[in-house]
């Protein structure tokens, strides 16, 4: 496909989350995430009012993406850290220390409800992901661009919220909050 034709796949009518969900298979794309009341600007949806886009990822398995990184645990996805930084105050989340800054169980559940009440996702299927992700990027210019200043100072914030980095005794057991 042409960066035009993605573009335009990727600005198509934005299904409820969990159906754009269920209609993701296991091969190689692309994934734009649009979200209403997210607090930072970003392109408006051609079609829906009030959705504006957040960031263009691309998977080798489209459904292992957002399934297991996105919508999962906000230590394996730079969407979820941003947004988490973002979000600290409203959503009251307090990020800790693990192995790396990471939210408690309660408070992945509460941004992953938020996630699913403010965002939508649409994808399309293409083996050339990678030749295509820094194009259409930028011919989308997503409001938190995974490497733009927005996203990354996002995900310093949410780091920034763990505190220092405290010292492990090495002697007790690694557990996650």
């Amino acid at each position: 496909m042409s960066v035009p034709e993605v573009v335009r796949a990727l600005s198509g009518p934005l299904p409820p989350l969990d159906e754009a969900v269920a209609a993701l298979g296991r091969d190689a794309g692309l994934v734009a995430w649009w979200g209403a009341g997210v607090p930072v600007g970003g392109p408006a949806h051609p079609v829906d009012t009030g959705y504006v886009l957040l960031d263009v990822g691309d998977a080798t398995m489209l459904r292992n993406r957002v399934t297991r990184q996105d919508l999962y645990r906000t230590g394996v996805s730079p969407l979820r850290r941003a947004l988490a930084g973002l979000l600290l105050e409203e959503l009251e989340l307090a990020p800790t220390w693990a192995a790396d800054v990471v939210l408690t169980r309660a408070d992945e559940d509460r941004l992953g409800a938020w996630m699913r009440a403010h965002l939508r996702l649409t994808s399309v299927v293409d083996p050339d992901r990678t030749l295509l992700l820094g194009p259409v990027r930028d011919a989308m210019d997503p409001g938190l661009r995974e490497d733009g200043e927005r996203a990354r100072a996002a995900r310093e914030r949410f780091t920034a919220a763990g505190g220092p980095r405290p010292v492990r005794d090495p002697s007790v057991p690694f557990r996650r909050p």
